[in-house]
């Protein structure tokens, strides 16, 4: 990790061009950077009416390693991370898909293109109107696609690498030398076009910032952004922060929802449109695990080591003067591309030049999510719990402990101090008893099921689903009613799209399917569970993600688990084997 005492630390990985590969956009020779240039419904005999109302040889080398042991440990990593880049053909690594379902696209026509693909499937040749089950069509498992979209976003580095390596520990600078790389993610274009087709609000939604001769000034005016007054203030050398761009553009929110279930934890981002030869934003550092990724043109980076406790920094920083810093350890240009992830803590700075623009995304994980977060939940619940069983928390202060404890007496030595810190002493020891990880980690997941941005399906994933299987109306006429049976074959749409949290008498499910994609929009999304029905809970993401029945749940109440399964299904958090079989229309 950084320290004040450790020598600079960064690595660089940065494509070139292959003399000796034949194709324009050969991209496979890894080389380092130049050092002075660095870059409930109603239930009938145990079913259910559903309703969707709710519904190549290459090299790489390192720069900066910790002073200790440093030769040996550079050499270690070097061999490793060379191992790793010589099995990565950069040409083979594809991006992720990331054009999600298109929530325009109507009930039927979806049926149709799910009916055509299990045509195709179908031994006899017969045409058959319905799918059986999902794993007919895609064998879908969502586990996967986080650790793809992730292994892209930082290819040519293994991810088991990254996490040994640098993960909390240094910065990673990947240069590839193609500027279209990112481009699928966001474009000005795109950008322009959400500018003047959503209702976006100063402060809410856009910052308009400039730093100039040490001065951050923020420009904000009152009321809805208008496309005309951003680029006046684009022209005039202001850049323009987009604070939940995932709201309006859907390939965001994919990125964001596909990563969180890697993570396991709320991913972030905000846009930054920078106009040639300008500044947004003062030197600070930063809560999160920040993941720079350079969109188009260019912006250059200047990165200092925390400050003594500001290692991995549990809060942001204010604005910070160049004077107090030092000097950058590392300075690195950004290209169209390419990527900069460091650690929470580290302070940074970026200004574009007068020849190009800059537009990035940076993608934040890892806010509040350290054992310290940990212990805030863990500590109090202890406390309380050991106050109820243990006297001995119970019992009064010393009279006139005032006397001898506090700031005015903390170089007292009285005997009366003295037995007060070593009682104290004493009941933290005792206070380890009482700890309960598991319910403060509940605690943790429960907010990060509000923090969380919706997942999206497929449209395999869909049409098996509360979304669009089931009620649809035509002409005033409810159609496709449908029913969930003890056969019916249920998973969860994500493991991280609920989470069960018991606190004494009560117990619930806090969920994210519901939730808004602007930053806590919404109130807090539970559903009470009883006691008797937790085990289906456990049972669907311990099982995840394969498929069980209703009659597989580990509950004989089948009234109650069926119930269960019709409540979770009908909030986007179950999908079934297949579109549910139609008991007729209204």
């Amino acid at each position: 990790m950084f320290s004040q005492s450790s020598e600079p630390i960064s690595a660089f990985v940065v494509y070139k061009k292959s003399k000796n590969k034949v194709g324009k956009n050969s991209d496979t020779n890894v080389v380092p950077a130049k050092k002075d240039n660095l870059q409930t419904k109603g239930m009938k005999n145990m079913k259910i009416n559903k309703s969707t109302n709710k519904v190549s040889g290459s090299t790489v080398k390192h720069n900066g390693i910790h002073k200790k042991s440093k030769k040996n440990k550079k050499k270690v990593v070097k061999n490793k991370i060379q191992s790793i880049a010589q099995n990565t053909n950069y040409e083979d690594e594809q991006p992720p898909f990331l054009v999600p379902m298109d929530n325009a696209v109507s009930t039927n026509l979806v049926k149709e293109e799910i009916r055509v693909k299990t045509e195709k499937l179908t031994p006899d040749g017969s045409n058959e109107d319905e799918v059986t089950s999902l794993s007919e069509l895609d064998k879908i498992d969502p586990s996967p696609d986080g650790l793809k979209l992730f292994k892209w976003l930082i290819a040519p580095l293994n991810p088991e690498i990254f996490f040994e390596t640098y993960w909390e520990q240094k910065v990673l600078f990947v240069g590839r030398n193609k500027e279209t790389y990112y481009r699928q993610i966001l474009t000005t274009e795109r950008l322009d076009a959400i500018f003047r087709e959503f209702p976006l609000y100063y402060t809410r939604n856009v910052d308009v910032v400039s730093y100039d001769n040490g001065v951050k000034e923020v420009h904000n005016e009152e009321g809805r952004v208008s496309a005309a007054a951003l680029y006046d203030y684009y022209s005039n050398g202001c850049s323009i922060r987009i604070l939940n761009a995932q709201t309006y553009d859907q390939k965001v929110h994919l990125v964001l929802a596909t990563l969180q279930e890697y993570f396991g934890t709320m991913v972030g981002a905000n846009v930054y449109l920078t106009p040639p030869g300008s500044q947004g934003f003062a030197p600070h550092y930063d809560d999160i695990e920040a993941f720079i990724v350079q969109l188009e043109g260019r912006k250059h980076w200047k990165l200092y080591k925390p400050m003594g406790s500001d290692v991995l920094a549990r809060d942001s920083s204010p604005n910070l003067r160049r004077e107090d810093i030092g000097d950058p350890f590392m300075e690195v240009t950004l290209n169209a591309g390419d990527l900069l992830y460091f650690p929470r803590g580290t302070i940074h700075e970026g200004r574009t030049d007068t020849e190009s623009h800059s537009l990035h995304i940076t993608l934040s994980v890892y806010q509040h999510n350290s054992y310290a977060d940990l212990l805030e939940h863990i500590l109090p619940d202890a406390l309380k719990k050991a106050a109820s069983e243990n006297i001995e928390f119970r019992e009064g202060l010393p009279i006139n402990y005032l006397k001898y404890l506090g700031w005015v007496n903390n170089d007292c030595q009285s005997t009366q101090r003295i037995a007060v810190i070593n009682k104290v002493q004493t009941l933290m020891e005792t206070l380890i008893n009482h700890v309960d990880v598991d319910q403060a980690a509940d605690k943790l997941g429960r907010k990060f099921m509000y923090d969380s941005m919706p997942p999206l399906m497929k449209k395999t994933e869909a049409i098996c689903s509360s979304k669009y299987d089931g009620d649809y109306m035509t002409d005033g006429k409810v159609f496709n009613r449908v029913e969930i049976d003890m056969d019916t074959e249920v998973r969860l749409l994500r493991y991280h799209c609920l989470r069960l949290v018991v606190e004494g008498e009560s117990a619930k499910i806090f969920y994210n399917t519901d939730n808004s994609k602007a930053y806590h929009d919404e109130e807090e999304q539970f559903l009470n569970i009883s006691f008797e029905l937790i085990p289906c809970i456990k049972k669907l993401q311990n099982s995840y993600p394969e498929f069980t029945t209703v009659e597989n749940l580990p509950v004989e109440d089948n009234v109650g688990k069926a119930q269960l399964v019709s409540d979770l299904w009908e909030r986007g958090l179950l999908i079934t084997n297949g579109p549910l079989s139609s008991t007729g229309d209204d």
